[in-house]
C-alpha cells in the first residue's frame, strides 16, 4: 500500500515508451524519497547531528548539500530548518 507522501511510478508501455526517460523517473523520485528520509533524520535526531564527533565543518557541508536539493525543489520550509541546524552548529 502507497501512503500519499510516498511515489510511485507508473507503467504505460505505449508506442512512445522509453526505457531510458523511465529510468531517470525512477531515479529522480529515488532521490526525492532519499532526501525526504534523509532530512526527516536529521530534523528528529537534531541533538543527535549537532553532538556527534563529527568535524562541524563536515557536518555543515552535509546539511548544506541537502538544503540545496530542498532549495532546488523550492521546499523552502525545509530549507529554513535546515539553515536553524547549520547556524548551532556554527
Amino acid at each position: 500500500m502507497i501512503g500519499e507522501d510516498e511515489t510511485y511510478f507508473e507503467f504505460d508501455n505505449g508506442d512512445d515508451w522509453n526505457s531510458m526517460d523511465y529510468i531517470r523517473d525512477m531515479q529522480e523520485g529515488s532521490r526525492g524519497i532519499m532526501m525526504d528520509v534523509v532530512y526527516k533524520s536529521v530534523i528528529n535526531n537534531e541533538l543527535g547531528v549537532l553532538n556527534a564527533d563529527t568535524p562541524s565543518s563536515s557536518k555543515i557541508s552535509a546539511i548544506q548539500h541537502i538544503l540545496d536539493f530542498f532549495e532546488s525543489t523550492e521546499d523552502y520550509e525545509k530549507c529554513m530548518e535546515l539553515k536553524k541546524i547549520i547556524d548551532k552548529i556554527k
